[in-house]
């Protein structure tokens, strides 16, 4: 979503629609953000075609049997991985396991009908989530996929996960809340909980006969910090709150705890963060969002699909791309792939920030966005920040509950 809500949540149709053409002509002229670029260069130049992703996620059924958890994935985007996995197994069904966190369980059982329709043979399950903004949630749900994994391994073992896709997040039209935990739901559904379950559900990953790969699916490459700009560490102040300073937060903080968490697990995970586009779907329409939006986005609709908007089918090909040897873990090389560029400016340095078609779309540097000692700062604000709710949760806690700190002793 590329409104700024005001922290009130009002703004007029006339402000709100010049903020959607701004940020598109932004898009089209940048690349989707700005990452304190030292050069600039054409979007589609960079982009990988359609048929170059389409011949290199063909060889995925090729490989070993696959594992993947995708959280939000009873709609929208989410579901958009979920099917073209299935298409994408058609003929290797029994190759597939595949984990759909969500909270809508009528929606889920379309999304599992479908998959196993489209891939005979293949395993689709549901977790239910009833809120992802909750640490305690997130942990429940890690648990849950860990112990049924642990009990019956994918054709037999290793207990493992190849692949986590997140994409599940709070509606920014709606009024802003915090949760029982004391975290702004919005920020937490797009940094704090996809945090906690990647590092939850690190052990498994590790495990991947391949690479296991952890992608999340929200606005990467926008991080529009200035040099010289007090690193933003957080949630925004109440004066300065709203879709474009969660969104900044998110992505700086994210750039640095992916990298983080790839130096730790060198060799063995990579980590994405993507801006999908502009993409088409639900979100958009849902009853749910203010009349105004749902009037201007009927009448801007038709032009933006014929000049911007991607598809849902292209859009789960582009999240497959992910899943690639082209995004490697920091470290390992493989002959004939040359690996996309790092957030480091090194290429497969294990952590991507990556446009609409999986292109890193800059040549970035972060050298005049990365004070010294930034990484420290922002891993240990997220660290205190899981063992305070820890705490809090405690005395509530249940036997699933996964300890902050418990994914370090499981893979040493």
């Amino acid at each position: 979503m590329l409104l700024r809500l005001s922290a009130s949540n009002e703004c007029d149709a006339c402000s709100v629609l010049g903020n959607i053409v701004f940020a598109l002509v932004l898009i089209r002229e940048d690349g989707g953000g700005s990452f304190a670029s030292s050069s600039q260069h054409n979007l589609f130049a960079a982009m990988p075609s359609l048929r170059v992703i389409q011949r290199e996620i063909a060889k995925l059924p090729q490989g070993p049997p696959l594992v993947i958890v995708i959280s939000g994935g009873t709609t929208g985007i989410g579901s958009y991985i979920a099917k073209e996995l299935a298409r994408l197994f058609a003929s290797k069904g029994s190759k597939l396991r595949v984990y759909i966190v969500g909270r809508n369980i009528t929606r889920a059982e379309k999304v599992l009908a479908e998959g196993r329709y489209l891939s005979p043979g293949s395993e689709w399950r549901f977790v239910k989530a009833t809120d992802l903004a909750l640490i305690s949630e997130v942990d429940r749900c890690c648990a849950d996929i860990i112990k049924q994994e642990t009990d019956a391994p994918f054709h037999g073992g290793p207990v493992r996960l190849d692949a986590l896709y997140m994409t599940h997040a709070r509606s920014p039209l709606v009024n802003r809340e915090m949760t029982e935990e004391g975290l702004d739901s919005f920020l937490s559904t797009l940094y704090y909980s996809r945090i906690r379950m990647t590092m939850n559900l690190i052990p498994l990953l590790s495990a991947s006969p391949l690479n296991g790969h952890v992608i999340s699916v929200y606005a990467g490459s926008f991080e529009e910090v200035k040099a010289g700009d007090e690193p933003p560490i957080g949630c925004p102040p109440d004066d300065a709150y709203g879709v474009s300073t969660v969104r900044r937060n998110t992505v700086y903080m994210k750039n640095f705890a992916f990298e983080e968490l790839a130096s730790r697990h060198a060799g063995r995970v990579s980590f994405a963060h993507i801006y999908p586009g502009l993409v088409d779907g639900p979100a958009f329409t849902d009853p749910g969002n203010p009349l105004w939006f749902r009037v201007i986005w009927r009448l801007l609709y038709p032009l933006l699909w014929l000049t911007y908007m991607t598809s849902a089918e292209d859009c789960g090909k582009v999240m497959l791309y992910l899943s690639t040897p082209r995004f490697p873990a920091k470290g390992v090389k493989q002959e004939g792939i040359e690996p996309a560029m790092g957030t480091d400016g090194k290429l497969g340095s294990g952590s991507y920030a990556l446009g609409q078609r999986a292109d890193p779309s800059k040549v970035r540097s972060f050298d005049k966005v990365r004070p010294e000692g930034v990484g420290e700062r922002i891993w240990a604000h997220t660290m205190e920040t899981f063992e305070r709710i820890v705490r809090k949760n405690k005395p509530q806690g249940s036997e699933t509950e996964i300890q902050a700190g418990s994914w370090e002793t499981e893979i040493s």
